[in-house]
Formats: C-alpha cells, sequence, structure tokens
C-alpha cells in the first residue's frame, strides 16, 4: 500500500465543493454528448475550484483526477479516498459541550460517537422535548456556541446558514443588550435537516457572518 505523503490540507467546505463540482460534471456527461458543453461545464468547474482552493503541485495532481471521473461508482471512490486529506471538525468531547453551554442545567448532548466530524462544517443538535437547537462552529481554532429556539413548523424557502432552497424552520435566538436586563432577538430560516445543510456549505464565509450576526 503506498504511504500517504501529502498531509491533510482541505477544509470539511473544500470537500463539499469539490464533490458539488464532481457532481456537476457527472451531470453533463449523463444528459449530453455534446463535447463543448462538456467543455464549458468543465470550465466553470475548472474555475471554481482554482478560485477558492490554493493548493501546492501536489495537491492540484491529487484534485485534478476529478476530470477523468465518468460516473457515481468512480466519484464514491475518488470521494472516500479524499477523506484522508480533510482536516476534520475539530475534536469535541461531552465534558466540552458542557462547558459551552455551562448554563444549561440539564443540557442533552449528541451522540458524539456516531458523527463524521470529516463531514461537518458545524456540530448542531436537537432537544425535541424543549425545543431548543444548539450550534457549535469553530473560528481561529476555537469552538463557539449558540443555543435557540427552533419552530416546529417548516416551510420552503432560503436557508440562512448554506444559501440553499431547502426545507428550512425558523430559529430564533436571543442575546444580551447593552442596557441590563434587556435581550434582543434575531430570528433566522436555517435547514430543517442539519445534515444536507452541513453537505451544501462550500465556502465558511456564510456560516461565519450566520453566527456574528446573530450573537452580536
Amino acid at each position: 500500500m503506498e504511504k500517504q505523503t501529502i498531509q491533510p490540507f482541505l477544509s470539511v467546505a473544500n470537500y463539499h465543493l469539490i464533490e458539488q463540482q464532481l457532481n456537476k460534471m457527472i451531470n453533463a456527461y449523463n444528459t449530453t454528448k455534446d463535447k463543448n458543453v462538456i467543455l464549458a461545464v468543465q470550465g466553470l468547474v475548472d474555475t471554481e475550484l482554482t478560485e477558492n482552493l490554493d493548493l501546492d503541485p501536489d495537491q492540484l495532481k491529487l484534485i485534478d483526477q476529478i476530470y477523468n471521473i465518468r460516473d457515481h461508482t468512480q466519484s464514491d471512490v475518488f470521494l472516500e479516498s479524499l477523506k484522508l486529506y480533510v482536516i476534520p471538525f475539530k475534536a469535541v468531547t461531552a465534558s466540552k459541550l458542557k462547558s459551552l453551554f455551562k448554563k444549561e442545567k440539564k443540557l442533552k448532548l449528541p451522540k458524539l460517537e456516531s458523527m463524521d466530524f470529516h463531514q461537518i462544517c458545524y456540530l448542531t443538535w436537537d432537544d425535541v422535548s424543549t425545543h431548543r437547537k444548539y450550534i457549535v462552529l469553530e473560528q481561529q481554532g476555537k469552538l463557539k456556541a449558540i443555543k435557540g429556539n427552533i419552530d416546529t413548523n417548516v416551510i420552503k424557502g432560503i436557508c440562512a446558514v448554506c444559501n440553499r432552497h431547502s426545507d428550512v424552520s425558523l430559529f430564533t435566538t436571543k442575546v444580551k443588550g447593552q442596557v441590563t436586563d434587556t435581550f434582543t432577538k434575531y430570528s433566522n430560516y436555517i435547514c430543517a435537516d442539519s445534515k444536507n445543510c452541513n453537505k451544501n456549505i462550500s465556502d465558511l464565509q456564510r456560516l461565519n457572518d450566520f453566527f456574528e450576526r446573530v450573537t452580536h
């Protein structure tokens, strides 16, 4: 077995970007035989990857394999091998989560052992009994946390986190105001399915903007 010499260099969002662009090319191969159309799609994909990924020659050679992939079977194999080069979401423990939400006396914790940290840009879970949603993300190497109420009503709309049209629910947070005993509420529609939301994120900027918006 060949020894891995390239160290992990992709963020989870980078990985999702590559997956999305790969699916775009496979869709082109499956829907048209027009070489000009396929070349145009490849050009768009190349632009997206070049503008969003800062790669050295060895890393670029690895990613360039996507241009040889023609179907989902090949795609699955490639994406699985690419996970070796993904920097996972920052390691988190139950005690760390309790410290992030230390004011929650009866904090219901997620099943961390069942989570694939190579697939998530942010960690989130719901407490259905209280309609609470907890969100943890990483900024500059540190874990940041927010909590709020999630509406049980699901509608079609644009998610404030991933910016995709999907099934969304209203997420409302409350932060202390500058005046004593005052609070400011922020309400945003976000994906009802956080797993799909995570897969949709190909750029962390919007996620970070969302966090800043609802905590200040």
